[in-house]
């Protein structure tokens, strides 16, 4: 029931963010902001969350799981609430900010409970069922939010999702339990103190959390809407593009619903996650080649799959490989950090994206981001040779 409660919470809180994702870049005068202004808007929400990562990390080793990712839902009700009221740019930014503040007690709770709920046998699966079910929900999101900005109108589908965001605190509020484990929270560590005491090993998960947020959840996302809008151009079709994007979005989200299970099984059996992070990199690597260096629509949608399937793949094991390498008392502090990694990829990599869309081309942001995921195939099998990627040894 803990699982199925974070997926549902984190789904709905979710609306408002993946909307404007969706949404923004074919609609941004609706937002009353001009098209310069959508890598700030899309990425200054993960700036603040790498300060407030590692601080609600502490947190929540401090006041448990349950206030601190309650809070962060209601936050992200006043962000969506803050979407709908906005109509230019700095009101928008304000309630960016306000959700990279929710935004980090949410993603760190999640990956803290998460831990609390497994043991190194059944992580892999666990993580994997997670994101199957919260991928389900954003599968949803996407195409509810495509098909309702194009057929509502982008404030009136904000209206709509405000009372949809508030319901997740609903739900969490009824069913999310306390889950701190009891052992060593006493000792309560200092920040640096509780980074000095982590395993140096989780650098290498870390880093290929920053990657792959830097092109999937950055520079893929920021830009996809763009890269349908020019290919549909050239090719002379007349297809809704809020809906189109919001289909290929949700069309990844599927793919992650239907492989992020087996492949956290698949961590589980083989005992070395860095080897599951491996073959999830290599396929990212070849979405992004094919987005890339192909043309046309087919390209596209194949070019996403197969990144979608590279992520699926890879990220359950990664926070499997990561919280192997993390005692009970500092998962929180671990888990901060592993945020921040990821939100450094996700904030770099929209304003990359969108720059080298407006420079050299959206076609070298791809090959940037195929380079960067191949960067993680590389971390992996390091990772994978120090044996930082396999289970049984004992944290305490």
């Amino acid at each position: 029931m803990t699982v199925v409660a974070l997926a549902v919470a984190t789904s709905l809180a979710l609306l408002g963010d993946l909307m404007l994702y969706t949404a923004l870049p074919v609609h941004h005068e609706a937002a009353g902001i001009p098209v310069a202004a959508l890598g700030v808007i899309l990425s200054v929400h993960r700036f603040i969350r790498l300060a407030a990562n590692p601080v609600g990390g502490l947190v929540y080793d401090r006041l448990g799981r349950r206030r601190p990712f309650l809070a962060g839902l209601g936050l992200a009700t006043l962000a969506t609430l803050g979407y709908w009221l906005a109509g230019s740019f700095w009101p928008l930014l304000a309630a960016r900010l306000v959700w990279g503040l929710a935004f980090s007690l949410i993603s760190v709770g999640t990956l803290a409970i998460l831990l609390d709920v497994t043991t190194p046998a059944d992580r892999g699966r666990t993580v994997g069922g997670y994101h199957a079910l919260a991928n389900v929900g954003r599968v949803l999101v996407y195409l509810a939010g495509g098909w309702l900005v194009d057929a509502l109108g982008y404030r009136r589908t904000l209206a709509v999702f405000v009372p949809l965001t508030a319901l997740g605190g609903v739900v969490a509020w009824g069913l999310l339990r306390e889950t701190r484990p009891t052992v060593g929270v006493d000792e309560r560590p200092s920040l640096l103190t509780g980074l000095r005491a982590l395993d140096r090993r989780l650098v290498l998960p870390a880093a290929v959390g920053f990657a792959t947020f830097f092109t999937g959840n950055g520079v893929l996302m920021a830009t996809l809407g763009l890269h349908l809008q020019r290919e549909t151009a050239a090719s002379g079709a007349l297809v809704p593009l809020a809906a189109l994007t919001g289909t290929l979005l949700a069309a990844r989200q599927a793919v992650a619903t239907v492989a992020a299970p087996v492949a956290g099984r698949l961590a589980d059996r083989l005992g070395d996650r860095a080897v599951v992070v491996a073959a999830g990199a290599a396929i990212a690597t070849a979405g992004f080649g094919a987005l890339a260096a192909g043309r046309g629509l087919g390209a596209v949608v194949a070019g996403v799959l197969l990144v979608a399937l590279g992520e699926s793949v890879l990220l359950p094991a990664l926070t499997a490989w990561a919280g192997d390498l993390t005692p009970p008392a500092l998962r929180g502090a671990a888990m901060g950090g592993l945020a921040a990694a990821n939100d450094l990829g996700g904030a770099t990599g929209p304003l990359v994206g969108i720059a080298l869309a407006g420079g050299a081309g959206l076609r070298a942001a791809y090959g940037l981001a195929a380079l960067f995921a191949l960067a993680s195939l590389v971390l992996a099998l390091l990772g994978h040779r120090a044996g930082g990627g396999r289970t049984g040894v004992a944290l305490t």
